[in-house]
């Protein structure tokens, strides 16, 4: 099913620069969500830095030099704990770091996030907020991004690699 053809999609494109964008729209199309990004560790600097971000050109100017500590926030959360998230309501949820949000002028209100897992240890995280209708997302679509998360991070491993490789 969709799975297997955006594994195959993922594992064609070696090139970060086309692969990021690719897995963002993916990602939002699936989860019929506003935006959604990846979140790379930058372990240097102990920092999660967006590699990809929301299609709002505004937006994503914004967040592309945007860097949040790795411990703090819900994708911090998830990047050291391993296990992916769904929050209802950000606004209730003490974990949430708000800096992002001001920052962009983008108001998150639900979200999903899910660790980005290679053999060599977790490398990010991928977040997906607000659903179109309005809604929360179910833990269905948090069990499809989980499944995502597996490919998307596969892909950025072997990226990497060619990168060096190159």
């Amino acid at each position: 099913g969709e799975l297997y053809t955006l594994a195959c999609a993922f594992a064609a494109r070696i090139d970060l620069e086309e692969l990021v964008p690719l897995v963002v729209a993916e990602c939002r199309r699936a989860l019929d969500a506003e935006g959604a990004s990846v979140l790379l560790l930058d372990p240097a600097a102990n920092e999660l830095y967006f590699q990809a971000t929301p299609d709002d050109p505004a937006v994503a100017a914004r967040l592309r030099g945007l860097r949040v500590p790795s411990d703090r926030g819900i994708a911090g959360a998830v990047l050291q704990s391993g296990v992916s998230v769904r929050v209802d309501d950000v606004a209730t949820d003490p974990r949430f770091y708000g800096a992002v949000d001001r920052q962009t002028g983008f108001t998150t209100r639900t979200l999903l996030c899910a660790p980005l897992r290679t053999a060599a240890g977790t490398i990010g995280v991928v977040q997906v907020v607000n659903r179109h209708d309005g809604g929360t997302f179910s833990d269905t679509d948090l069990q499809l991004l989980e499944a995502m998360a597996g490919s998307i991070a596969v892909a950025f491993d072997n990226a990497r690699t060619f990168a060096r490789v190159r």
